[in-house]
Protein backbone atom coordinates (compact mmCIF):
# COMPACT_ATOMS: atom_id res chain seq x y z
CA UNK A 1 0.00 0.00 0.00
CA UNK A 2 1.17 3.49 -0.72
CA UNK A 3 2.32 5.36 2.36
CA UNK A 4 -0.40 7.99 2.42
CA UNK A 5 -2.40 6.39 5.18
CA UNK A 6 -3.29 6.93 8.76
CA UNK A 7 -1.83 3.61 9.64
CA UNK A 8 -4.78 1.53 10.87
CA UNK A 9 -7.67 2.84 8.84
CA UNK A 10 -8.21 5.09 5.88
CA UNK A 11 -7.77 8.80 6.06
CA UNK A 12 -6.64 9.40 2.51
CA UNK A 13 -6.01 6.01 0.95
CA UNK A 14 -7.23 2.51 1.59
CA UNK A 15 -4.82 -0.19 0.56
CA UNK A 16 -7.39 -2.86 -0.16
CA UNK A 17 -10.16 -1.82 -2.52
CA UNK A 18 -12.56 -4.20 -4.14
CA UNK A 19 -12.85 -4.42 -7.89
CA UNK A 20 -15.25 -2.33 -9.91
CA UNK A 21 -16.94 0.73 -8.49
CA UNK A 22 -15.89 0.52 -4.86
CA UNK A 23 -18.39 1.19 -2.09
CA UNK A 24 -18.52 3.89 0.56
CA UNK A 25 -17.47 6.83 -1.59
CA UNK A 26 -18.70 10.07 -0.08
CA UNK A 27 -20.89 12.35 -2.20
CA UNK A 28 -19.68 15.90 -2.69
CA UNK A 29 -21.83 18.40 -0.75
CA UNK A 30 -21.58 20.86 -3.63
CA UNK A 31 -20.43 20.88 -7.25
CA UNK A 32 -19.64 24.25 -8.75
CA UNK A 33 -18.23 25.50 -12.03
CA UNK A 34 -14.77 27.07 -12.11
CA UNK A 35 -14.27 30.50 -13.65
CA UNK A 36 -13.07 28.98 -16.93
CA UNK A 37 -16.14 26.77 -17.37
CA UNK A 38 -18.59 28.53 -19.69
CA UNK A 39 -22.04 27.16 -18.99
CA UNK A 40 -23.60 29.18 -21.82
CA UNK A 41 -22.22 26.44 -24.10
CA UNK A 42 -24.77 23.62 -24.29
CA UNK A 43 -22.23 20.77 -24.16
CA UNK A 44 -20.45 22.27 -21.18
CA UNK A 45 -23.74 22.83 -19.38
CA UNK A 46 -24.78 19.22 -20.02
CA UNK A 47 -21.44 17.84 -18.83
CA UNK A 48 -21.62 19.92 -15.65
CA UNK A 49 -25.13 18.57 -14.96
CA UNK A 50 -23.84 15.03 -15.55
CA UNK A 51 -20.97 15.52 -13.08
CA UNK A 52 -23.37 16.90 -10.48
CA UNK A 53 -25.62 13.88 -10.85
CA UNK A 54 -22.68 11.51 -10.57
CA UNK A 55 -21.05 13.15 -7.55
CA UNK A 56 -24.35 13.14 -5.68
CA UNK A 57 -24.02 9.34 -5.64
CA UNK A 58 -20.56 8.28 -6.92
CA UNK A 59 -20.96 4.52 -6.84
CA UNK A 60 -21.90 1.56 -9.01
CA UNK A 61 -25.44 2.87 -9.49
CA UNK A 62 -23.96 5.35 -11.98
CA UNK A 63 -24.18 2.61 -14.60
CA UNK A 64 -27.77 1.66 -13.87
CA UNK A 65 -28.67 5.36 -13.83
CA UNK A 66 -27.14 5.74 -17.27
CA UNK A 67 -24.45 8.16 -16.11
CA UNK A 68 -21.44 5.96 -16.80
CA UNK A 69 -20.48 4.65 -20.21
CA UNK A 70 -20.63 0.93 -20.88
CA UNK A 71 -19.16 1.21 -24.37
CA UNK A 72 -15.79 -0.32 -23.38
CA UNK A 73 -15.04 -3.44 -21.37
CA UNK A 74 -13.05 -1.42 -18.85
CA UNK A 75 -15.93 0.96 -18.17
CA UNK A 76 -18.39 -1.93 -17.97
CA UNK A 77 -16.35 -3.99 -15.53
CA UNK A 78 -14.19 -1.51 -13.62
CA UNK A 79 -15.39 2.04 -13.96
CA UNK A 80 -14.07 4.91 -11.88
CA UNK A 81 -10.86 3.63 -10.29
CA UNK A 82 -10.09 7.08 -8.85
CA UNK A 83 -13.33 7.29 -6.87
CA UNK A 84 -12.06 5.96 -3.55
CA UNK A 85 -9.33 8.57 -3.35
CA UNK A 86 -11.14 11.52 -4.88
CA UNK A 87 -14.66 11.14 -3.47
CA UNK A 88 -14.21 11.75 0.23
CA UNK A 89 -16.98 14.25 0.82
CA UNK A 90 -15.08 17.37 -0.23
CA UNK A 91 -16.79 20.13 -2.22
CA UNK A 92 -16.05 19.73 -5.92
CA UNK A 93 -15.28 22.32 -8.57
CA UNK A 94 -15.30 21.45 -12.27
CA UNK A 95 -12.27 23.41 -13.44
CA UNK A 96 -12.23 22.30 -17.06
CA UNK A 97 -14.45 20.83 -19.78
CA UNK A 98 -12.11 20.69 -22.76
CA UNK A 99 -12.34 18.77 -26.05
CA UNK A 100 -10.07 15.72 -25.95
CA UNK A 101 -9.55 15.96 -29.71
CA UNK A 102 -10.83 18.01 -32.63
CA UNK A 103 -14.60 17.81 -32.66
CA UNK A 104 -16.98 17.60 -29.73
CA UNK A 105 -17.65 13.90 -29.11
CA UNK A 106 -15.29 13.50 -26.13
CA UNK A 107 -14.42 16.06 -23.45
CA UNK A 108 -11.75 15.94 -20.76
CA UNK A 109 -13.38 16.83 -17.44
CA UNK A 110 -11.14 17.97 -14.59
CA UNK A 111 -12.61 18.10 -11.10
CA UNK A 112 -10.87 19.70 -8.12
CA UNK A 113 -11.82 18.49 -4.63
CA UNK A 114 -11.00 20.94 -1.84
CA UNK A 115 -12.40 22.31 1.40
CA UNK A 116 -11.66 25.39 3.47
CA UNK A 117 -8.80 25.11 5.92
CA UNK A 118 -8.50 26.63 9.38
CA UNK A 119 -6.85 29.78 8.00
CA UNK A 120 -9.62 30.52 5.53
CA UNK A 121 -7.78 29.14 2.53
CA UNK A 122 -8.48 26.03 0.48
CA UNK A 123 -7.06 22.59 1.31
CA UNK A 124 -7.04 20.59 -1.94
CA UNK A 125 -7.44 16.83 -1.81
CA UNK A 126 -7.38 15.70 -5.43
CA UNK A 127 -7.54 16.73 -9.05
CA UNK A 128 -9.50 14.06 -10.91
CA UNK A 129 -9.63 13.61 -14.68
CA UNK A 130 -12.64 11.90 -16.22
CA UNK A 131 -13.92 11.86 -19.78
CA UNK A 132 -17.39 12.78 -20.99
CA UNK A 133 -18.40 10.83 -24.08
CA UNK A 134 -21.35 11.83 -26.26
CA UNK A 135 -23.70 8.85 -26.42
CA UNK A 136 -27.17 8.47 -27.85
CA UNK A 137 -29.86 8.14 -25.20
CA UNK A 138 -27.70 9.44 -22.35
CA UNK A 139 -29.66 11.46 -19.74
CA UNK A 140 -27.40 14.48 -20.22
CA UNK A 141 -26.33 13.73 -23.81
CA UNK A 142 -23.01 12.47 -22.39
CA UNK A 143 -21.79 9.63 -20.16
CA UNK A 144 -18.65 9.55 -18.04
CA UNK A 145 -15.71 7.30 -18.84
CA UNK A 146 -12.35 6.39 -17.28
CA UNK A 147 -8.95 7.77 -18.24
CA UNK A 148 -6.89 4.57 -18.18
CA UNK A 149 -8.07 2.97 -21.46
CA UNK A 150 -7.24 6.20 -23.29
CA UNK A 151 -3.88 6.68 -21.61
CA UNK A 152 -2.58 3.20 -22.39
CA UNK A 153 -3.44 3.11 -26.11
CA UNK A 154 0.17 3.21 -27.31
CA UNK A 155 1.89 1.88 -24.21
CA UNK A 156 4.12 -1.15 -24.19
CA UNK A 157 2.57 -4.12 -22.44
CA UNK A 158 3.34 -7.71 -21.51
CA UNK A 159 0.95 -10.48 -20.47
CA UNK A 160 1.61 -13.70 -18.63
CA UNK A 161 -1.08 -15.87 -17.10
CA UNK A 162 -3.80 -13.64 -15.66
CA UNK A 163 -1.57 -10.56 -15.39
CA UNK A 164 -1.16 -7.78 -17.95
CA UNK A 165 1.63 -5.30 -17.23
CA UNK A 166 1.26 -1.80 -18.66
CA UNK A 167 4.35 0.41 -18.90
CA UNK A 168 4.21 4.16 -18.49
CA UNK A 169 6.40 5.61 -21.29
CA UNK A 170 10.04 5.41 -20.20
CA UNK A 171 9.64 2.10 -18.36
CA UNK A 172 10.81 -1.21 -19.83
CA UNK A 173 9.63 -4.78 -19.14
CA UNK A 174 11.70 -7.00 -16.88
CA UNK A 175 11.14 -10.66 -17.79
CA UNK A 176 12.52 -12.03 -14.51
CA UNK A 177 10.17 -9.88 -12.43
CA UNK A 178 7.23 -10.83 -14.64
CA UNK A 179 7.96 -14.52 -14.07
CA UNK A 180 8.34 -14.02 -10.33
CA UNK A 181 5.10 -12.05 -10.09
CA UNK A 182 3.11 -14.72 -11.93
CA UNK A 183 4.54 -17.51 -9.78
CA UNK A 184 3.89 -15.48 -6.62
CA UNK A 185 0.21 -14.94 -7.47
CA UNK A 186 -0.19 -18.68 -8.03
CA UNK A 187 1.53 -19.48 -4.72
CA UNK A 188 -0.64 -17.11 -2.67
CA UNK A 189 -3.82 -18.51 -4.21
CA UNK A 190 -2.65 -22.06 -3.50
CA UNK A 191 -1.64 -21.27 0.10
CA UNK A 192 -5.06 -19.84 0.93
CA UNK A 193 -6.99 -22.20 -1.36
CA UNK A 194 -8.64 -19.39 -3.32
CA UNK A 195 -8.99 -18.87 -7.08
CA UNK A 196 -6.34 -17.00 -9.02
CA UNK A 197 -7.87 -13.72 -10.28
CA UNK A 198 -9.06 -14.01 -13.85
CA UNK A 199 -7.40 -10.74 -14.78
CA UNK A 200 -4.99 -8.36 -13.09
CA UNK A 201 -3.73 -5.13 -14.63
CA UNK A 202 -0.45 -3.77 -13.28
CA UNK A 203 0.60 -0.23 -14.16
CA UNK A 204 4.38 0.15 -13.88
CA UNK A 205 5.79 3.67 -13.55
CA UNK A 206 8.72 5.61 -12.14
CA UNK A 207 6.73 7.17 -9.30
CA UNK A 208 3.27 7.33 -7.77
CA UNK A 209 2.67 10.49 -9.78
CA UNK A 210 3.23 8.44 -12.94
CA UNK A 211 0.82 5.66 -12.13
CA UNK A 212 -1.84 7.89 -10.59
CA UNK A 213 -1.93 10.09 -13.67
CA UNK A 214 -2.42 6.92 -15.71
CA UNK A 215 -5.77 6.30 -14.01
CA UNK A 216 -6.87 9.94 -14.06
CA UNK A 217 -5.67 11.20 -10.68
CA UNK A 218 -3.61 14.24 -11.64
CA UNK A 219 -2.95 15.39 -8.08
CA UNK A 220 -3.08 13.75 -4.68
CA UNK A 221 -1.22 14.87 -1.52
CA UNK A 222 2.20 13.36 -0.87
CA UNK A 223 3.63 12.61 2.56
CA UNK A 224 6.49 14.90 3.49
CA UNK A 225 10.03 13.68 3.98
CA UNK A 226 12.66 11.78 2.04
CA UNK A 227 11.85 8.82 -0.16
CA UNK A 228 8.14 9.51 -0.49
CA UNK A 229 7.86 9.63 -4.27
CA UNK A 230 7.47 5.91 -4.82
CA UNK A 231 5.07 3.28 -3.62
CA UNK A 232 2.26 1.00 -4.64
CA UNK A 233 -1.50 0.80 -4.35
CA UNK A 234 -4.05 -1.94 -4.75
CA UNK A 235 -7.31 -1.11 -6.53
CA UNK A 236 -8.79 -4.58 -6.65
CA UNK A 237 -7.95 -5.94 -10.10
CA UNK A 238 -5.64 -3.00 -10.84
CA UNK A 239 -2.28 -2.55 -9.12
CA UNK A 240 -0.28 0.66 -9.25
CA UNK A 241 3.47 0.07 -9.00
CA UNK A 242 5.26 3.38 -8.68
CA UNK A 243 8.60 2.06 -7.45
CA UNK A 244 11.02 1.24 -10.30
CA UNK A 245 13.22 -0.78 -7.93
CA UNK A 246 10.30 -3.20 -7.51
CA UNK A 247 8.53 -2.79 -10.84
CA UNK A 248 6.40 -5.75 -11.84
CA UNK A 249 7.16 -7.68 -8.63
CA UNK A 250 5.15 -5.56 -6.17
CA UNK A 251 4.25 -8.65 -4.14
CA UNK A 252 2.60 -6.82 -1.24
CA UNK A 253 -0.14 -5.47 -3.49
CA UNK A 254 -0.58 -8.81 -5.27
CA UNK A 255 -1.55 -10.38 -1.93
CA UNK A 256 -4.40 -7.89 -1.58
CA UNK A 257 -5.61 -8.56 -5.12
CA UNK A 258 -5.53 -12.35 -4.71
CA UNK A 259 -7.21 -12.49 -1.28
CA UNK A 260 -9.61 -9.56 -1.58
CA UNK A 261 -12.32 -11.14 -3.75
CA UNK A 262 -12.43 -14.41 -1.77
CA UNK A 263 -11.45 -13.54 1.82
CA UNK A 264 -12.51 -10.03 2.82
CA UNK A 265 -10.20 -8.76 5.56
CA UNK A 266 -11.92 -8.03 8.86
CA UNK A 267 -9.23 -5.70 10.19
CA UNK A 268 -6.39 -3.57 8.86
CA UNK A 269 -3.69 -5.08 11.09
CA UNK A 270 -3.89 -8.56 9.59
CA UNK A 271 -4.81 -7.33 6.11
CA UNK A 272 -1.54 -5.41 5.87
CA UNK A 273 0.24 -7.94 8.07
CA UNK A 274 -0.43 -10.90 5.79
CA UNK A 275 0.55 -8.84 2.74
CA UNK A 276 3.82 -7.91 4.47
CA UNK A 277 4.43 -11.44 5.76
CA UNK A 278 4.22 -12.82 2.23
CA UNK A 279 5.33 -9.86 0.13
CA UNK A 280 7.35 -7.44 2.25
CA UNK A 281 6.72 -3.70 2.24
CA UNK A 282 8.05 -1.00 -0.11
CA UNK A 283 11.06 -3.05 -1.15
CA UNK A 284 11.86 -4.36 2.35
CA UNK A 285 11.70 -8.10 3.00
CA UNK A 286 9.67 -9.40 5.98
CA UNK A 287 12.95 -9.97 7.84
CA UNK A 288 13.98 -6.36 7.26
CA UNK A 289 10.59 -5.23 8.56
CA UNK A 290 11.08 -7.27 11.74
CA UNK A 291 14.48 -5.64 12.25
CA UNK A 292 12.91 -2.23 11.79
CA UNK A 293 10.21 -3.13 14.32
CA UNK A 294 12.86 -4.24 16.79
CA UNK A 295 14.72 -0.95 16.40
CA UNK A 296 11.53 0.95 17.20
CA UNK A 297 10.95 -1.18 20.29
CA UNK A 298 14.50 -0.64 21.52
CA UNK A 299 14.26 3.12 21.05
CA UNK A 300 10.93 3.45 22.89
CA UNK A 301 10.31 1.32 25.97
CA UNK A 302 6.74 2.65 26.31
CA UNK A 303 5.51 0.96 23.14
CA UNK A 304 3.19 -1.99 23.75
CA UNK A 305 1.25 -4.13 21.31
CA UNK A 306 -2.05 -3.71 23.15
CA UNK A 307 -1.50 0.04 23.36
CA UNK A 308 -0.73 0.35 19.67
CA UNK A 309 -3.81 -1.63 18.68
CA UNK A 310 -6.06 0.43 20.96
CA UNK A 311 -4.64 3.66 19.53
CA UNK A 312 -5.00 2.33 15.97
CA UNK A 313 -1.23 2.62 15.60
CA UNK A 314 -1.32 6.39 15.90
CA UNK A 315 2.15 7.71 16.64
CA UNK A 316 3.62 11.10 15.86
CA UNK A 317 5.62 9.94 12.83
CA UNK A 318 3.41 8.63 10.01
CA UNK A 319 6.26 6.61 8.49
CA UNK A 320 6.94 4.92 11.82
CA UNK A 321 3.23 4.28 12.36
CA UNK A 322 2.95 2.53 8.99
CA UNK A 323 6.04 0.42 9.57
CA UNK A 324 4.90 -0.53 13.07
CA UNK A 325 1.53 -1.63 11.71
CA UNK A 326 2.91 -3.65 8.80
CA UNK A 327 5.75 -5.33 10.69
CA UNK A 328 3.60 -6.12 13.72
CA UNK A 329 0.87 -7.58 11.53
CA UNK A 330 3.43 -9.71 9.69
CA UNK A 331 4.89 -10.98 12.96
CA UNK A 332 1.44 -11.97 14.21
CA UNK A 333 0.57 -13.64 10.89
CA UNK A 334 3.80 -15.64 10.85
CA UNK A 335 3.39 -16.88 14.42
CA UNK A 336 -0.28 -17.83 14.05
CA UNK A 337 0.49 -19.67 10.81
CA UNK A 338 3.27 -21.66 12.49
CA UNK A 339 0.96 -22.51 15.41
CA UNK A 340 -2.35 -23.15 13.66
CA UNK A 341 -1.80 -23.17 9.90
CA UNK A 342 -3.92 -21.33 7.34
CA UNK A 343 -7.22 -22.06 9.08
CA UNK A 344 -6.08 -20.30 12.25
CA UNK A 345 -4.58 -17.43 10.31
CA UNK A 346 -7.74 -16.93 8.28
CA UNK A 347 -9.85 -16.72 11.44
CA UNK A 348 -7.84 -13.75 12.71
CA UNK A 349 -7.51 -12.23 9.22
CA UNK A 350 -11.31 -12.16 8.97
CA UNK A 351 -11.90 -11.10 12.58
CA UNK A 352 -14.13 -8.04 12.90
CA UNK A 353 -14.98 -5.92 15.89
CA UNK A 354 -13.47 -3.14 17.98
CA UNK A 355 -9.85 -2.94 19.06
CA UNK A 356 -10.42 -4.85 22.31
CA UNK A 357 -12.03 -7.70 20.37
CA UNK A 358 -9.00 -7.78 18.08
CA UNK A 359 -6.62 -7.89 21.06
CA UNK A 360 -8.58 -10.77 22.61
CA UNK A 361 -8.64 -12.70 19.34
CA UNK A 362 -4.91 -12.31 18.73
CA UNK A 363 -4.06 -13.25 22.32
CA UNK A 364 -6.16 -16.42 22.10
CA UNK A 365 -4.65 -17.39 18.74
CA UNK A 366 -1.17 -17.01 20.23
CA UNK A 367 -2.05 -19.21 23.22
CA UNK A 368 -2.57 -16.52 25.88
CA UNK A 369 -5.57 -15.69 27.99
CA UNK A 370 -7.75 -13.22 26.05
CA UNK A 371 -7.38 -10.71 28.89
CA UNK A 372 -3.65 -11.22 29.50
CA UNK A 373 -2.30 -8.08 27.85
CA UNK A 374 1.00 -8.27 29.69
CA UNK A 375 1.89 -11.66 28.22
CA UNK A 376 0.83 -10.44 24.78
CA UNK A 377 2.98 -7.33 25.07
CA UNK A 378 5.98 -9.34 26.28
CA UNK A 379 5.53 -11.81 23.41
CA UNK A 380 5.56 -8.93 20.91
CA UNK A 381 8.97 -7.72 22.05
CA UNK A 382 10.48 -11.18 22.50
CA UNK A 383 9.22 -12.48 19.14
CA UNK A 384 10.37 -9.38 17.28
CA UNK A 385 13.86 -9.92 18.70
CA UNK A 386 13.87 -13.56 17.64
CA UNK A 387 12.48 -12.87 14.16
CA UNK A 388 14.95 -10.06 13.52
CA UNK A 389 17.87 -12.39 14.30
CA UNK A 390 16.74 -15.44 12.30
CA UNK A 391 18.43 -16.15 8.99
Amino acid sequence: MNKRVSAFGCVLVVGLINSGFVGAQQPSPSVSAGFGVDTTIADVRNVLALVRAYLAQPDSSARTRGLWSTATEFDRTTGDVTARQANQGFPATVVGVIPAMPGDSVYIVRILYARADSLGGAAPLALQRLYAVRESGAPYAFRLSSAFPRMRTNWERRSKGPITFWYVPGQRPNAARINRATAFVDSVAKLFNVPVPRQLDVIVGASMDDVERAIGLDFFPESSGPGQRSGGLNLGFIILSGNPAIGEAYFHEFVHSVLGPSIPAGNGLLSEGVATWLGGSRGRSPREMYRLLRSYQQSDSTLTLSGLIRSRFQVADDDRATNLLYATGALIADTIYRRQGIRGLRSIYELKGDQDALIRGIASALGFSPTDNRSLDNWWRTEAGRASRDN
